[in-house]
């Protein structure tokens, strides 16, 4: 397949860069307006209980809405009673009362609930009912913030907040950090390629290819995400894996092109570089796009989008690096050594490198086993690992972003429980206030404010202090017959103006809704509902954090199937590249080893707070580790197959094993330390961004990618490989042929 591609190219160089040229002229203007599509939601599972409740809530409530905004208002001075305080709340519903989308807005004088006032009086909110999607509720936002940024006068604060407010800075921020990390990397990245290549030319190659990749793969997501809804982290993984891994591609094939065409022709030295590196390269990207593959597996918007961006900028990193970047080479030729720089003082590397893995593989034992040591004490912190997903919070994005100011705010003066209450949505093909009914209804109450954890429990079945079950059963038996005034407060507890047929029992918890302690209430009064007698009844538990609890669970319950996905068709893919059972099977468990130690750093970074105690009150992203390892387990193989694929060519020409595995690895110590280098400046620019999960995944990514370089590849490759001796290449059923490079001959061997 090689060999009839390096032909191909070969001969068609220049309808291939037109082609090319083309697509990225075509595909500019769609991949500008991508980031505009994306969306910041996608951390929730569509078919679990607390979205189905969402939506049958949205579906049996007039006064309720799938999408709420929140503005909150403050004034040190002025209490909620007085007058002026009456008008300015006012005239905020006046301003924004026409903007499209919104449906209702509720305020504390409405009915003068004190669910809207802080107890000091000095703050309010008011709750914006909107209408349409989750996208058109964020690109609601802005229009929003403008009606409001004149109101901030007379001492008032006023500020929009809720999800769609969050959201929309979640997006606006993360479109910022990406360039900023981006503007960090890109000049590092240069000035890499400038010390491995030694000449402009073959420096800027890598950079132009890699603005082809990616330009193409943001226009084809583009379209994808006119049908589908994509999350914000599909724009930073492509950026983020794109710019890595396709400078590493054009790297490991420029190298082998400027070292092939010191002793032959142009043509020979594009083909040869194609049938060798681009081998390497082809069955590297398609172990890294199936690694990302395997997130689609849990079927969830976030998961669907970082698995789709990461695979389709993959597969553009492959596909520009064995066509076009052949097809520019094949017009360079002897021109991509123009521009050469001072080499400076002469070093001898090779030998440096050569004495070394001599060293190295002379005491396999003594230099792998403090290795593996390390490693395991890396790994260590994993074990704490506490994974949940940031719900009822604006963690996520910076401090200084208005949205989050004006969350904190408004949760600095409420109960957290009254705004983001847990929901236990009660439904009956009929009514829900039949005497049975309410019998069930006034039984989960009971036990549920009998919970450790929760601060009050609202139901209409325990509104009146005094009153028995026989006492709600008589008012709802003639609720149609009583005035306005007082059947008004139920309406937010049973939909009395849409059938009867729901009812929602509010659960304030004393701890915040993101808290380890509030998820677990939500356990526990799921528990309770099973225990009860509902029959008629179906019981859903809902609320922000039964949706933080249920995207948890969903993801926790697809790890095994993510890790057995890429650890079976990596180790297929591996044993096609190498023709070994044990090579396969030592990548892999040095990567999972590798993966975890990166995880541990995570937890001892950002949830542990620099210590190795755990705690137990500080999280993780649920997202970051099955991100980490998808990435991790495709960019780890990529050093592998090229260190590994130059020991099997040596291998396979007669060269000893000793001197295989030395050679090996002193051949390509360069190039692939430089391409870490590049992965770890890409990521390390990603980690300092100020959005969390970025941050995260970035860190993680940037640590893994060191500790590959600096443990794995250094001293345990070797090591593994000089232990295993001749069983490294054993395969079952192989025999030998010949390919013809030139005027060389390249031993393969081919499975029968």
């Amino acid at each position: 397949m090689f060999s009839k591609l390096s032909k191909w190219v070969t001969a068609h160089p220049k309808k291939i860069i037109t082609a090319w040229i083309i697509l990225l002229l075509s595909g500019a203007y769609f991949a500008l307006q991508f980031p505009g599509i994306l969306s910041a939601g996608g951390f929730n599972d569509p078919e679990s209980d607390s979205m189905i409740g969402k939506e049958l809530v949205s579906e049996e409530f007039s006064n309720r809405y799938a999408q709420n905004a929140i503005v909150v208002v403050n004034n040190n001075e002025l209490t909620i009673e007085d007058d002026s305080y009456r008008e300015h709340i006012e005239e905020i519903a006046g301003e924004i009362s026409d903007v499209q989308h919104v449906e209702e807005i509720t305020t504390y004088y409405d009915d003068e609930s004190e669910q809207f006032i802080s107890k000091d009086k000095n703050t309010t909110y008011l709750l914006i009912g909107l209408s349409g999607t989750e996208d058109e509720a964020t690109n609601t936002a802005p229009v929003l913030q403008e009606k409001l940024e004149p109101l901030n006068k007379g001492g008032f604060y006023t500020e929009l907040t809720g999800s769609p407010a969050l959201t929309y800075g979640l997006n606006d921020v993360t479109k910022k950090e990406v360039v900023k990390a981006e503007m960090i990397a890109i000049p590092i990245m240069v000035v890499i390629l400038l010390l491995v290549f030694r000449t402009v030319a073959s420096a800027a190659v890598p950079l132009i290819v890699a603005a082809f990749a990616l330009v193409n793969t943001m226009a084809v997501c583009y379209f994808i995400g006119q049908q589908y809804t994509l999350n914000i982290l599909t724009f930073n993984i492509i950026s983020m894996i794109g710019l890595g891994v396709v400078v590493d591609y054009a790297l490991f094939i420029v190298s082998r092109f400027k070292n092939e065409l010191k002793s032959h022709s142009v043509s020979d030295a594009v083909k040869i570089s194609v049938e060798t590196s681009g081998r390497a390269v082809f069955y590297s990207g398609i172990t890294v796009a199936i690694s990302l593959a395997a997130l689609f597996i849990p079927n969830m918007m976030i998961f669907n989008s970082i698995a789709l961006g990461g695979v389709i900028v993959v597969i553009f990193a492959i596909l520009t690096s064995l066509t076009l970047l052949p097809s520019v080479l094949m017009l360079m030729g002897e021109k991509i050594n123009w521009g050469k720089l001072s080499k400076g003082k002469k070093t001898e590397n090779g030998d440096k490198w050569d004495s070394f893995i001599a060293k190295v593989i002379k005491k396999p034992v003594v230099f792998s086993l403090p290795a593996i040591v390390v490693l395991l004490i890396m790994v260590w912190p994993a074990l704490q690992v506490n994974m949940q997903v940031p719900v009822a919070s604006a963690t996520s994005i910076p401090e200084s972003e208005p949205s989050r100011e004006g969350f904190e705010v408004l949760t600095a003066s409420f109960e957290q429980g009254d705004i983001f209450p847990i929901e236990v949505i009660v439904h009956s093909d009929e009514s829900v206030l039949d005497p049975k009914n309410i019998e069930s209804i006034d039984e989960l109450t009971s036990n549920i404010e009998s919970l450790d954890g929760v601060e009050e429990v609202t139901s209409i079945t325990n509104w009146e202090e005094d009153w028995a079950v026989s006492d709600y059963k008589s008012f709802f038996e003639n609720i149609e017959e009583l005035p306005n005034e007082v059947t008004k407060p139920m309406e937010n507890l049973v939909n009395i103006d849409n059938g009867e047929s729901t009812s929602i029992i509010l659960v304030s918890p004393i701890e915040a809704a993101d808290t380890k302690q509030t998820h677990d209430l939500v356990r526990d009064i799921r528990s309770e509902v099973d225990a009860v007698q509902t029959d008629g009844l179906s019981v859903l538990v809902g609320g922000e954090t039964a949706v933080g609890v249920d995207f948890d669970d969903k993801v926790i319950e697809n790890i095994p199937y993510i890790i057995l996905a890429i650890f079976g068709v990596s180790f297929i893919i591996l044993i096609a590249t190498f023709r070994s059972i044990l090579i396969p099977i030592k990548a892999i468990v040095l990567n999972a080893i590798v993966t975890l130690a990166s995880v541990g750093l995570l937890v001892f970074v950002f949830q542990n707070g620099f210590s190795f105690t755990a705690d137990v009150d500080q999280t993780i992203n649920s997202v970051t580790p099955v991100v980490l390892f998808a990435v991790l387990f495709g960019l780890s193989m990529d050093y592998e197959v090229i260190i590994i694929s130059r020991m099997k060519e040596l291998h396979d020409s007669g060269v000893s094993h000793n001197e295989s595995i030395i050679k090996g690895i002193s051949e390509t110590a360069k190039i692939v330390n430089g391409a870490a280098l590049i992965m770890i400046v890409v990521f390390g620019a990603f980690a300092i961004v100020e959005v969390r999960t970025v941050a995260e995944i970035g860190l993680g990514l940037a640590f893994a990618i060191f500790v590959d370089a600096a443990l794995v590849r250094t001293i345990l490759v070797p090591t593994l490989m000089k232990l295993m001796g001749r069983a490294n290449w054993w395969l079952p059923f192989k025999k030998k042929t010949y390919t013809d490079y030139g005027d060389r001959q390249v031993l393969k061997r081919e499975a029968e």
